[in-house]
């Protein structure tokens, strides 16, 4: 990818670094416990700086439970969003039955995410799930899927429980 450098191995000084251009505690407090969760669970964590000038400052880490996709992605800023970004591909559709166990901002930002435009004939694995007997059919590529943003107190639990589900499901799964 042009204007970004190879990905590096995660340290505590590079996540200080990070967490220094970010401004809220909350979503502080959100990155130091999904960084913690996949360390805790031997799961590889990755980080990419972006080297173009306009981009200064702007990193994503890269969490990964298998080794070709990621499962979460969080962006210190920009990536086409205003600050902080938490992208989270779901593989356990059974998440999606759980929407009232979660904040109404988590559950709101799943209901809102981006709807499926079959973008490409590589996919078929579109998000399909009814929520208060509306059909939702959302994008399952990462850039266009779950992503969480304006994270406060009350959403760090709910995108935790997605998370760790998420990792408990990948690694349990036998395909």
């Amino acid at each position: 990818m042009s204007g970004t450098k190879k990905a590096d191995d995660f340290s505590p000084a590079l996540l200080e670094t990070i967490l220094s251009t970010i401004d809220t505690y909350d979503e502080k407090e959100t990155i130091r416990k999904i960084v913690g969760r996949f360390i805790d669970c031997g799961l590889p964590v990755k980080v990419k700086q972006y080297d173009q000038p306009c981009m200064e400052g702007t990193f994503r880490i890269l969490c990964f439970i298998k080794k070709s996709a990621e499962a979460v992605i969080i962006n210190n800023k920009g990536m086409g969003r205003d600050g902080v970004s938490f992208q989270v591909r779901i593989e356990d559709r059974s998440v999606l039955d759980k929407l009232d166990s979660f904040s109404e901002d988590i559950k709101n930002q799943i209901l809102n995410a981006a709807n499926c435009g079959h973008c490409s004939s590589k996919c078929n694995k579109q998000y399909v799930f009814t929520y208060q007997k509306n059909k939702y059919v959302k994008c399952h590529f990462l850039c266009n899927n779950f992503c969480f943003q304006n994270m406060n107190k009350n959403d760090i639990d709910s995108l935790m429980e997605i998370i760790s589900n998420e990792i408990e499901y990948k690694l349990t799964c036998v395909k």
